[in-house]
């Protein structure tokens, strides 16, 4: 455990990180809401606008771990800043842009940002908070995440209702610049506790190798293995559940989003409790593993039995209620599972496969809807948990991942 610089106030640090994972979310959901106009304004397809989404999460991916890196040898403070000037200076532009082809390269900077976020913000609530108390930090972060994504929608279309499409991304882009500049004269972060030395005499390249053995621990396969198929399941169901309801029951897409609407909002609730039971548990696995059994069971009931309309909305509730509520103990569970010095790469790891998740899934539930009966989508979504919770029950997870103090793991 690192210790504690004076200046840090954890509240405050706690408060700094947040307003910037607020923005990482914002911006997933910026260029969305604006697709109808930037269709017009640079005579483009869907299919090239969806690109843009697709070239921002691949340049996410692709920078997760090098910023992992960064962050554990030079410290996540500057990296932090970097990411959100990049991720804000790239949107702000954005509303400059004189063309498609221009739009798309600020699109795929944004996403090298957007990289920061996780590998930066959990070494430094890996350095600040001890492992029995770092549930509710975990929680609050995870919350104002979900917060920026609940905002984000809302205020970039009235903003282009109000001012135009340009103002929109300008001030989506701004803001960001403003949080930057404030973490950089503000933010004091806890001294991070260096990785351990190296206690071989091995050649310089082959200890720079070892670091790279850390991804191939069997608790962070597993893990990177959980967060693919989590993430599978639940950037499925977000994108797809208006969509599918529509055909399954006589609801309007309207009434279909408010179904969605009340899984995302006791989800985003249901983290911050989550954060005080993995501060309370021991075997984080065996919750996550209860939750989503129960979970998948819910999808398999809307598989199978054509409920009455209006009991999809507490349906639903209780399935954000059990995802949201074990989230903090995910987090936790990853903590666990790094060495001291190691929280940047690892988070940056594990944050990859959540960006996977999403290209295998959505591609592959679009067809199953194409092609298949809608309620295939709650078979593959029940499906996803299973593999998920197959990941965690592997006893390696539990109790046994974290390293000892006399292991000198690689990093």
């Amino acid at each position: 455990m690192a210790s504690e610089s004076s200046t840090t106030r954890p509240g405050a640090t706690l408060g700094l990180i947040g307003a910037g994972h607020l923005m990482s979310h914002f911006w997933t959901l910026t260029l969305p809401p604006l697709f109808p106009v930037l269709a017009l304004v640079f005579h483009v397809d869907f299919f090239q606008l969806g690109l843009l989404v697709t070239g921002y999460t691949v340049t996410n991916a692709a920078f997760q771990i090098p910023f992992g890196y960064l962050a554990d040898r030079y410290g996540p403070k500057p990296i932090l800043i970097g990411g959100l000037l990049l991720d804000g200076l790239a949107f702000a532009l954005c509303a400059l842009a004189p063309s498609y082809g221009v739009l798309i390269v600020l699109v795929l900077l944004a996403g090298v940002g957007q990289a920061v976020f996780h590998p930066a913000d959990y070494a430094i609530l890996s350095a600040l908070f001890p492992r029995e108390r770092a549930g509710k930090p975990y929680s609050v972060h995870t919350f104002t995440g979900f917060a920026g994504s609940a905002i984000a929608p809302v205020a970039i279309a009235g903003l282009n209702h109000a001012f135009g499409w340009q103002v929109a991304l300008a001030v989506a882009g701004l803001v960001g610049v403003v949080i930057a500049v404030v973490v950089a004269l503000t933010l004091s972060p806890p001294a991070l506790q260096p990785a351990p030395a190296p206690t071989t005499t091995a050649p310089a390249a082959e200890q720079r190798g070892a670091g790279y053995r850390l991804f191939f621990s069997e608790a962070l396969l597993l893990l990177f293995g959980f967060f693919i198929f989590t993430s599978m399941f639940s950037s499925g169901l977000q994108s797809f559940l208006p969509s599918t309801l529509t055909r399954l029951y006589p609801l309007t897409v309207s009434r279909a989003n408010v179904v969605l609407t009340v899984y995302l909002t006791v989800l985003a609730v249901s983290v911050l409790a989550g954060g005080f039971i993995a501060d309370r548990v021991h075997n984080y696995a065996r919750v996550i593993a209860i939750t989503f059994t129960a979970g998948m069971a819910l999808m398999f009931v809307i598989a199978v039995v054509h409920v009455p309309a209006w009991l999809l909305f507490p349906l639903f509730a209780l399935a954000g209620a059990l995802q949201g509520v074990i989230m903090p103990s995910r987090d936790k569970m990853v903590r666990e599972s790094t060495p001291e010095g190691a929280a940047g790469k690892s988070f940056g790891f594990v944050s990859v496969a959540m960006n996977l998740g999403g290209v295998v899934s959505l591609p592959l539930l679009g067809a199953l809807l194409d092609h298949g009966e809608p309620n295939v989508i709650f078979w593959s979504l029940a499906l996803f948990m299973l593999a998920a919770t197959a990941t965690v029950m592997i006893p390696t997870l539990p109790s046994r991942s974290r390293p000892r103090s006399d292991e000198r793991l690689p990093v």
